[in-house]
């Protein structure tokens, strides 16, 4: 598997983009930031696009996607989630009041978005990948993800605050070579961290010693620019060799 990190980060300013994963070439986990680094070649390869949850750090390039992709004449891209993402992904974005809506168009039985609709904790082939959506907890309706291929791979919590199951499923999971997590906020921010539906440095590191996690290898993400030096600072008294930072631009490969 060849995970490429085109963006990472809890806000889009002076460079730093926000989350958008790209497997294998032709699945997109969330959209953060895509059209920015992806030329219409490589567009052309994805067909399917995986979403955790439908705040706008994590789907604003949807639009942009299925815009080339139309005007380049290609058709016909999965999105894929919950029924409950789906649902207001297709109210409040696709509802031709701020985009059109591409999930009737041309026609419903032929439409540029189809929605496929998967369910929590059970897995779904895409492509040859294997995902399984997880309940985290966060200020609206969001899934984790375990993704594998061929009985290996990561779990990612996209963004959440203190939670229960996808620890527990980690913990269980067999073949996970890494853990994406949020860390959002600095540890002095914990009650803000929590009223968002995020983390910290001692929440994550709370968690991993909770359910018997602390040596799993774990990249931190969706940090905050403006905190991003604070955090680091944290990281690195933890003495943590297992924990580090996610970088954009960079691919990871199983």
């Amino acid at each position: 598997m060849e995970i490429r990190v085109l963006g990472c980060y809890g806000n889009s300013i002076n460079g730093f983009k926000t989350t958008s994963y790209l497997i294998n070439d032709s699945l997109l986990i969330d959209a953060g930031a895509v059209t920015e680094f992806l030329n219409d070649d490589q567009l052309r390869k994805i067909r399917h696009i995986l979403i955790t949850h439908s705040h706008l750090d994590h789907i604003k390039d949807l639009v942009f996607i299925v815009d080339e992709l139309v005007m380049m004449g290609e058709f016909n891209i999965d999105l894929i989630s919950v029924k409950q993402i789906l649902s207001i992904i297709s109210d409040d974005l696709f509802n031709n009041r701020l985009w059109p809506d591409f999930t009737v168009i041309p026609s419903k039985q032929n439409a540029i978005i189809k929605l496929r609709e998967i369910e929590l904790e059970k897995y779904t082939e895409i492509n040859g990948i294997t995902v399984k959506p997880i309940l985290m907890t966060h200020t609206v309706y969001t899934v984790g993800y375990v993704v594998k291929e061929e009985n290996r791979g990561f779990m990612l919590t996209s963004d959440t605050g203190p939670t229960k199951r996808f620890w527990e499923v980690a913990r269980q999971e067999e073949g996970i070579e890494f853990i994406i997590a949020d860390v959002s906020f600095p540890n002095r921010m914990e009650s803000l961290a929590k009223l968002s539906g995020h983390m910290t440095m001692s929440m994550l590191i709370e968690h991993l010693e909770r359910y018997d996690l602390g040596k799993m290898p774990i990249y931190i993400n969706h940090m905050k620019p403006v905190f991003i030096d604070e955090i680091l600072d944290e990281l690195t008294l933890t003495k943590r060799d297992n924990i580090k930072t996610l970088q954009q631009g960079i691919t990871i490969k199983l």
